[in-house]
């Protein structure tokens, strides 16, 4: 029976949020897309399950399920559990030294109180969460780009990318906060209705205790674009907006580094050299982005950023014949690099000059993410489930860029 009640909450939620869509000529690929997003939570367990024997998703929910029990048995000790970390409560609590981690659980352990503890139902309303934000987006990509609809449809099909933002995942949260932030803080921008303004804080507030590194850059990011949004900035010329992007930039990120003792200048190039080292110890060789030894830290970073961005945008691109899943990432990035190619080749300066913030703002986010990532993460299944974080972004950009405007067959069928 209360598995039962969570389901029909989820069907309440998902139907309120359909009617409250007001984008009449996109609402109609809402079902399917849901559908796909839904179907792929489900796979991320199945695959963890029966392929990896275990991992984050059932590790999150396994440890959530002991907190829920304890919730059922008194809610005294799950409110000390939840709001005052009183792991003691708990035996051999997983991640008591991981605040981010220990909040997935508490995260998951709440939407088990309504899905009475059933994997599977929990999974569908994080893909549900993910899925808000992201239509959040591509509706507004929709809207406001000359070629959105395909943009747009893009993010509810692109393998990877639905795969590793479905389920019960960090990332599922995380993409859903990112989008849903960006779709209303650009919304907000031009409309100068700043109502919103103290839900977007929260979000990115939430973004932070997720993936804090994701809500600094963005936070960033979006910060520097109001900025030159609402001065005289924006009407400066290409050249002169590139460079005052560069230093906000590198001062915000200065400045951002002090919201987390990770990102502090004097200790991120540490942390990201301790992490690179960690993962190349626990992968194979073959599955790894090798980068050049350097004796000085900075040096590091310089020479090896250009790959580390190519391969947080491109890689893997070898067909690896023991495994489906790199077979798929190497097929979509093959794909992506001709698309890329194709947009550049089509682009024109105007196209440049008339969305030069915007443009600006899109690569800081995707460039500073793409060699961050890869730098401390250099194994390329890990990468490739981290992507999700920009991955829309570099979609939407690479598709109207090519100036595609024609929905495929099989989409068109939906209408």
């Amino acid at each position: 029976m209360e598995v039962l009640i969570g389901i029909i909450l989820l069907l309440s939620f998902i139907w309120f949020h359909y009617k409250k869509s007001s984008f009449v000529g996109f609402k109609k690929y809402y079902f399917p897309a849901l559908i796909i997003k839904i179907v792929a939570g489900v796979s991320v367990g199945l695959l963890y399950k029966y392929y990896y024997a275990g991992g984050d998703t059932w590790n999150y929910f396994y440890q959530a399920e002991v907190f829920s029990n304890i919730a059922f048995q008194s809610w005294d000790n799950f409110a000390n559990l939840f709001f005052y970390n009183e792991y003691q409560l708990v035996d051999e609590f997983a991640y008591v030294n991981q605040p981010r981690a220990a909040l997935m659980v508490k995260l998951v352990a709440l939407v088990n109180l309504i899905t009475r503890s059933n994997y599977w139902i929990t999974s569908a309303y994080f893909s549900f969460f993910s899925f808000v934000g992201l239509w959040a987006f591509s509706s507004w990509v929709y809207k406001t780009f000359t070629y959105g609809k395909i943009a747009a449809l893009i993010l509810f099909i692109w393998p990877s990318f639905v795969f590793w933002s479905s389920g019960i995942l960090k990332e599922s949260i995380a993409v859903g906060l990112i989008f849903w932030i960006i779709a209303n803080y650009f919304t907000m921008m031009n409309t100068k209705s700043f109502r919103k303004i103290i839900t977007i804080v929260f979000a990115v507030y939430l973004l932070f205790l997720i993936k804090y590194y994701f809500a600094v850059v963005l936070l960033v990011v979006l910060i520097i674009y109001g900025l030159i949004s609402l001065t005289s900035l924006h009407k400066k010329g290409l050249f002169q907006q590139t460079v005052t992007w560069g230093l906000l930039l590198t001062v915000g990120l200065l400045a951002g580094g002090f919201l987390h003792p990770n990102l502090h200048p004097s200790n991120i190039l540490g942390v990201v050299i301790k992490n690179n080292i960690a993962f190349a110890e626990l992968s194979n060789a073959k599955n790894l982005i090798h980068f050049m030894d350097t004796s000085t830290e900075w040096v590091w970073l310089i020479i090896n950023s250009p790959k580390a961005l190519f391969a947080g945008l491109f890689m893997p691109l070898s067909f690896n014949k023991g495994s489906l899943v790199y077979s798929i990432y190497a097929i979509e990035n093959w794909l992506l690099i001709l698309l890329f190619v194709r947009g550049v080749t089509l682009l024109k300066l105007e196209d440049l000059k008339s969305n030069s913030n915007l443009i600006l703002a899109s690569g800081a986010y995707i460039i500073m993410l793409a060699i961050f990532l890869s730098l401390s993460t250099p194994n390329l299944g890990t990468l490739s489930r981290y992507k999700v974080a920009y991955m829309p972004i570099l979609l939407v950009a690479i598709i109207i860029a090519n100036k595609i405007d024609r929905v495929p067959k099989l989409l068109g069928k939906l209408s």
